[in-house]
């Protein structure tokens, strides 16, 4: 497969762009992907650590985002970095680098969600693309998302149509059916993580689950203090944990990620009602690759809970099982009806 990734190309900064005020940092360089917690890791960080000054305010936006405290509030000693990271320190080396790493599928449901409908500190929901006519969408959901549903779908471009949900949905859920090492997001951060530049740094690579839960979150906060030598000031642990759970409360993409495991790995009996089109999409597509012969539904409600979903699948009709038109493969053959669709 083409290697096509450029982790530089990033929302349209320079290569060059410095995203923190000082080159690097002495006690702790956070390196990221959009979306996956650098800024609260370095308010964290800045916060508990008692080697950096007293650090009161919160961090967080009307969102959830760790956005609020603007980058001259902080000490320093502490930086937060984009990929140009490794050009603005180029020649350097045993620096202090920590990088935040996906590790599991719901992490690329998550990055999704969270990098097309939370950037920017903008909440937009991908539920506005079956919401709102097209002329009411903001004007990059129109352009990068909203017109190519239509194309693939062969809807008619008018600026008063209104997509159904259950096409957004579909549209979704082919992108989910991709195999997950061939997705935008596992290539880049494979590329990222692997870059020649951290193998002379002082690096550790953090677990992106760490912020889906306290537990997680905690233990791999113990280890990144031990690696690093943060003096971390671990008696404030019921402080830590007011934090941090206040900002996964205020985090729905979050909640809705792990909430999907729950389902689709134990089991769990939840309530599905509520769940933005982009989660249920994930839901289809998890189920047609363990389902070879069932496709979902095409209609716009949805399974209102989990037992309701495993009774389509343990019922569906035998005269009704085919060759799932949208997966390349089955038992490992060539799948003669897959109907493959570059998007």
């Amino acid at each position: 497969m083409k290697d096509d990734i450029d982790i530089f190309e990033y929302g349209g900064y320079p290569h060059d762009h410095r995203w923190d005020l000082q080159q690097n940092a002495e006690l702790l360089n956070i390196v990221y992907g959009f979306a996956t917690f650098g800024n609260f890791l370095k308010y964290f960080v800045e916060r508990f650590s008692r080697k950096t000054p007293n650090l009161e305010k919160e961090p967080f936006t009307d969102i959830g985002t760790s956005h609020a405290i603007a980058i001259d509030e902080f000490s320093g000693m502490v930086q937060r970095y984009h990929p140009t990271f490794i050009n603005d320190n180029l020649g350097q080396k045993d620096l202090p680098v920590c990088l935040i790493i996906p590790s599991r599928k719901k992490h690329f449901l998550y990055l999704k969600k969270a990098t097309w409908f939370r950037g920017g500190d903008q909440k937009i929901s991908p539920d506005h693309l079956w919401q709102n006519s097209l002329k009411e969408l903001p004007s990059w959901l129109r352009d990068e998302v909203a017109i190519h549903i239509m194309k693939l779908y062969g809807i008619t471009d008018k600026d008063d149509v209104i997509i159904p949900k259950f096409i957004v949905r579909d549209y979704f859920k082919l992108e989910f059916l991709e195999p997950l090492d061939e997705t935008w997001h596992h290539r880049w951060f494979k590329k990222f993580k692997n870059h020649q530049f951290f193998r002379s740094q002082k690096t550790y690579e953090l677990d992106l689950e760490a912020f889906f839960g306290w537990d997680c979150f905690m233990e791999s906060i113990k280890a990144l203090d031990s690696f690093f030598e943060l003096d971390i000031d671990f008696g404030k642990q019921s402080e830590m944990k007011e934090l941090f759970e206040k900002g996964i409360s205020m985090d729905v993409i979050r909640s809705e990620c792990n909430k999907v495991e729950d389902v689709l790995t134990n089991g769990t009996d939840h309530d599905l009602e509520g769940l933005d089109v982009t989660t249920e999409a994930y839901i289809y597509a998890e189920i047609e690759k363990k389902h070879d012969f069932i496709q979902m539904p095409l209609v716009n409600d949805f399974f209102r809970n989990t037992k309701e979903l495993e009774q389509y699948t343990n019922f569906y009709p035998n005269h009704y099982k085919a060759m799932n038109p949208n997966m390349p493969k089955f038992n490992g053959i060539d799948n003669p009806f897959y109907l493959h669709r570059k998007k």
